[in-house]
């Protein structure tokens, strides 16, 4: 495969799975090996072993060994289909279609690959189907080490997902049906722990991580016609429409604490499972996190009818004072329980009642998810404590993007911003050393721009 076509390959695919990577000019990279892993987090990758040059591939976080693994299968499924004699080019695309999913497969079991595709694209044409006017939800399991005995009396999975009934045996987050590599069905499976509120999955598939281990490969049709994967505990892909969004949750969840002034670890992991939750409950939102000497910086963008807590209430109350805000008047004389009694201030009040000075982490996973739904940012301190919910954010001027993202970008001056757009996309957002937004992390965006 020659350079130029390779970059055209990669162009045209690896932004499928790895959205907003850059593909650097033509570099140096002899040696027999198709990608490596650069001391850096990028990649170098060739179409050939034979070259001595490639491309640099590189993202806002890096990338790890499993990724070197994904794209050298990648690469070799696209020379063996450029290798087929005799057949036309329309052809050979229609094959590279599925070499994305088929080293997706690989990498999860190459013992039970051809299985895992089957699966696949067996849920993907469900996905187009509804029963009884219902979108279809189902649940696999593939199992490695069990093995079905006497096949020749058992139903092949294949052959089941074709039937009517299929559509209703499973739901795919507690229900499933559980099959061996080969495809051959084990067993219906009811999966009966309780969700996780430290999973590292959407919240509604905690109960599917807990059995889904390194032997195991946990495929699901949601009720929104995505699909997602789950293998060693843990979300690692998920297909909407013909593009797959890998998750790399350590990765994500170490850039937020590396920004982050809290120490907590298990802060910055709350904050990004909250993320993810609502990527999948596809309401958006956004959640910033203040540094320290920012608090005040911040509370300039937010109404002070969005705050929650009574400590930002005092604070946003004497800046208004400096600042001649005509509705300061109002509120001068005012405690913070006075303030919330009043009629137009119903929802601070409600929220303030319902975190009950508790720290964001601190709160139920679900709580954190339906707070941080609320139209507009929820904001939180270095400390953990929220500030504000539902905060209708005043945007600088000449901000960049849509009204989320320009929020975002405005709150990123103070600390870390994540914008989760209703279509799922997840961005992060801090300063770089010249003082400007950029994103430190991505995850299931496929825009053109880089805002």
């Amino acid at each position: 495969m020659n350079l130029e076509h390779f970059k055209e390959i990669l162009t045209k695919n690896a932004v499928y799975l790895y959205p907003n990577i850059r593909i650097s000019n033509e570099i140096s990279f002899p040696g027999n090996e198709l990608v490596v892993l650069n001391e850096d987090g990028t990649m170098n990758a060739k179409g050939d072993i034979s070259q001595d040059t490639g491309y640099r591939i590189s993202r806002e976080q890096p990338f790890l060994p499993n990724d070197v693994d994904l794209l050298t299968i990648f690469i070799e499924e696209n020379n063996t289909i450029e290798s087929y004699p005799n057949i036309g080019q329309e052809y050979k695309e229609a094959f590279k279609s599925t070499s994305l999913t088929k080293a997706i497969s690989m990498t999860l079991s190459p013992k039970s690959s051809s299985t895992i595709l089957k699966v696949i694209d067996a849920l993907s044409h469900m996905a187009e189907r509804t029963y009884e006017g219902a979108p279809i939800r189902i649940g696999v399991i593939i199992n490695d080490v069990l093995s079905v005995s006497n096949k020749k009396s058992n139903l092949l999975f294949t052959n089941f997902i074709q039937s009517n009934y299929a559509a209703v045996l499973t739901n795919g987050s507690e229900s499933f049906i559980e099959i061996d590599s080969d495809g051959y069905i084990y067993r219906y499976l009811q999966l009966n722990s309780e969700k996780s509120e430290l999973g590292l999955a959407p919240y509604d598939y905690t109960r599917v991580i807990q059995y889904i281990g390194k032997d195991t490969i946990g495929i699901v049709l949601s009720n929104k016609g995505e699909l997602l994967i789950f293998h060693d505990n843990e979300l690692k892909y998920t297909k909407r429409g013909d593009r797959w969004n890998p998750y790399n949750h350590s990765q994500t969840i170490k850039a937020i604490h590396e920004r982050s002034e809290n120490d907590n670890l298990m802060f910055a992991r709350a904050v990004y499972l909250t993320a993810l939750d609502i990527s999948f409950g596809k309401s958006g939102g956004i959640i910033s996190f203040l540094d320290e000497n920012e608090v005040a910086n911040a509370l300039a963008h937010i109404n002070i009818h969005d705050i929650v807590n009574e400590k930002y209430y005092n604070i946003k109350r004497d800046l208004m004072k400096d600042q001649d805000d005509p509705e300061y008047d109002h509120i001068k004389d005012l405690t913070f329980e006075e303030f919330l009694e009043e009629k137009e201030n119903s929802k601070s009040s409600m929220l303030n009642k319902l975190i009950s000075e508790k720290k964001f982490f601190l709160l139920s996973r679900k709580l954190r998810q339906e707070i941080t739904s609320i139209d507009g940012a929820t904001i939180v301190d270095y400390n953990g404590d929220v500030v504000a919910c539902g905060a209708i954010v005043k945007i600088e001027a000449g901000s960049l993007g849509g009204g989320r993202i320009a929020a975002a970008r405005t709150l990123s001056h103070y600390g870390i911003a994540i914008e989760i757009s209703s279509d799922a996309s997840i961005k992060g957002f801090a300063l770089d050393a010249s003082g400007e937004p950029e994103r430190i992390f991505t995850i299931a965006d496929f825009g053109e721009d880089f805002n």
